[in-house]
Order: C-alpha cells, then sequence, then structure tokens
C-alpha cells in the first residue's frame, strides 16, 4: 500500500510540476518519469511456478494414453516408471508491465533522459544484465526427477504430475516475457501395443541435450496480490504425436510399432524417428506450453 501511495504521489508531481523553462521540460519530464519508474522496478514480490506432465486424455491414469497414427488404426502407450528428466534449467524473463514502463532504468542510464519502448510481453528487453528487466530469474533447479508419470495433482485435463524441483522466485512486477528451459537428458520407456491388443513392444527413447523457448499467448502478470502459481505444461502425447510439415505426415507411432521389440531411438539409431521428436519438442504448443487463455482466468 505505502509503494502504492507513493506511485500515485509521484505521478501527480509529473503532471503538476512547474518547470525551470520551456524548453528542457520535456526532458525534465522524462528524468522524473525514469525515477519513478526505477523506484517501481525494484520492488520484487515472490512467485511459484507449477511444471506439469501431463497426456491430454481427461482421466486419472496419465502413464497409459491411446494414439492415433493413423486414423482409424490406435495404439495404447504404456510410459514405465523408469523414465526420467535430467534437467539442466528453467528460467523466465519479465518484461514491464505496459509500454511506458519501457523507459531504460538502470543507474547509468537513468541520466541520459532516452525512452525505450518494447512489445509489452512475448519479447524481452535488450537491456543490461544489472536491469531488473535484463535478467533471467530461475524457477527450476537442475536434477533429475524419475517416475514423471505419477499422478500427485489435477488439472484442467485431469491427471499430471507436478515436477518437484521447482522453486519460488522474487520477480519483478510486469508480465512474463518468455520461459527458457533446458535438460542434460530425456529417457523415455515405454510400450506400445495395438488396439485391439495383438503383440506389446518395449521401445526406449534417448534425447540428449536440448533447451526449448516458451511464448506466452497472452499476458501472465506479475504482480502484487497474485494468487496462483505459474503454469507450465509437458505434454507426453504431444511429444509421441504424428509430425506434419510441407503437406507431408509422418506417422510416429505406426513407424516405431514397426520396428523389432527392443529398439531404441537415438540420434545414431532409427533417426528419421528421433528427428520426429526433435520436431515435435521445438514446435509450438505440442510438447512445452502455457496454459490456453481464458477470459476470467489468470494465468
Amino acid at each position: 500500500m505505502k509503494n502504492q501511495l507513493a506511485l500515485i504521489l509521484c505521478l501527480g508531481l509529473v503532471s503538476q510540476c512547474t518547470f525551470g523553462s520551456v524548453g528542457n521540460r520535456e526532458e525534465e519530464k522524462l528524468v522524473i518519469l525514469q525515477n519513478l519508474i526505477f523506484f517501481n522496478n525494484n520492488q520484487t514480490i515472490p512467485i511459484g511456478t507449477y511444471l506439469r506432465s501431463y497426456d491430454d486424455q481427461a482421466d486419472d491414469n496419465i502413464n497409459q494414453f491411446s494414439l492415433t497414427s493413423p486414423s482409424p488404426t490406435s495404439y495404447n502407450i504404456s510410459i514405465l516408471s523408469s523414465t526420467y528428466i535430467n534437467w539442466e534449467t528453467g528460467t523466465y524473463r519479465i518484461n514491464p508491465p505496459n509500454q511506458i514502463l519501457g523507459v531504460s532504468t538502470t543507474s547509468s542510464e537513468r541520466s541520459t533522459a532516452v525512452a525505450k519502448t518494447h512489445t509489452p510481453y512475448t519479447i524481452p528487453l535488450d537491456l543490461p544484465a544489472d536491469d531488473l528487466y535484463g535478467k533471467s530469474y530461475a524457477f527450476l533447479s537442475a536434477g533429475t526427477v524419475s517416475n514423471i508419470t505419477q499422478f500427485n495433482s489435477t488439472m484442467e485435463t485431469g491427471a499430471s504430475f507436478l515436477f518437484p524441483n521447482t522453486k519460488v522466485t522474487n520477480m519483478p512486477l510486469g508480465v512474463v516475457a518468455i520461459a527458457n528451459v533446458s535438460w542434460e537428458e530425456i529417457l523415455l520407456s515405454l510400450t506400445v501395443d495395438t488396439i485391439p491388443s495383438s503383440v506389446s513392444k518395449s521401445f526406449t527413447i534417448l534425447l540428449p541435450q536440448g533447451n526449448k523457448s516458451i511464448t506466452p499467448k497472452c499476458k501472465i502478470p506479475i504482480k502484487v496480490g497474485r494468487s496462483s502459481n505459474i503454469e507450465i505444461l509437458f505434454s507426453l502425447s504431444g511429444m509421441l504425436s504424428d509430425r506434419t510439415a510441407n503437406l507431408v505426415t509422418t506417422r510416429f507411432i505406426n513407424d516405431l510399432y514397426a520396428l523389432p521389440n527392443g529398439s531404441v531411438i537415438s540420434k545414431v539409431s532409427n533417426v528419421s524417428l528421433y528427428n520426429i521428436l526433435q520436431q515435435n519438442l521445438q514446435a509450438e504448443d505440442i510438447v512445452f506450453s502455457f496454459p490456453g487463455c481464458f477470459p476470467g482466468v489468470e494465468r
């Protein structure tokens, strides 16, 4: 409340002050505004993150789901408990809450009276690392998490697994511009069977070090009084889905099931299927995503 009152008072001063001369009035107003923003920018609040794995099948069993590849052929997929992700890091970049707060506020630049503007969200500001809006804010601790299909939470589409290695981070007021996640290794152990059941086959998928930038589709506010954690979704079914590019569809599960039992998909074996997995990982909103935007729902 004290910060809000001070903000209102300072804004009043900007609008009511009589400046020394007409020639430098705009420059003086801008300096006052930059000092005001510096005051506002130095307020940070703690925000948590929910990073969830899920299968988008609206049930309580996230280690089993079905995929069509191609229609009408369907397969049952079971993700085994030996599956793991060795996370490297996860970070956010934060932008000011609106365009006027795009004025640069580093100590070295506040005296220059040079305004900067930006896209309100999705494009991180090009600011020095000592600026609160130039920093990256870690929300994920490094480490290996296994059994990522264990049902320990629910979401809008059913069961989910909350990764335990997220952490609360002090971030400046504003909106999430982008999230970045990186991993040392992803290992998926799974079985695949046709529907109706015929022969179950086992496969191992090994993905090396990689990273993904995740872009919000709507404003995700960092504000005083925020009542919920930021959510990031990791879709297992999305990773294994068919891939269409240049009007050509590659049937991932269909082609995977055609391989001998016990086959490994990696960058040195069954490379065509490995490439589909990498394309799915990097595609927008297929594997990693922020939740969708709905009126009245805070993201």
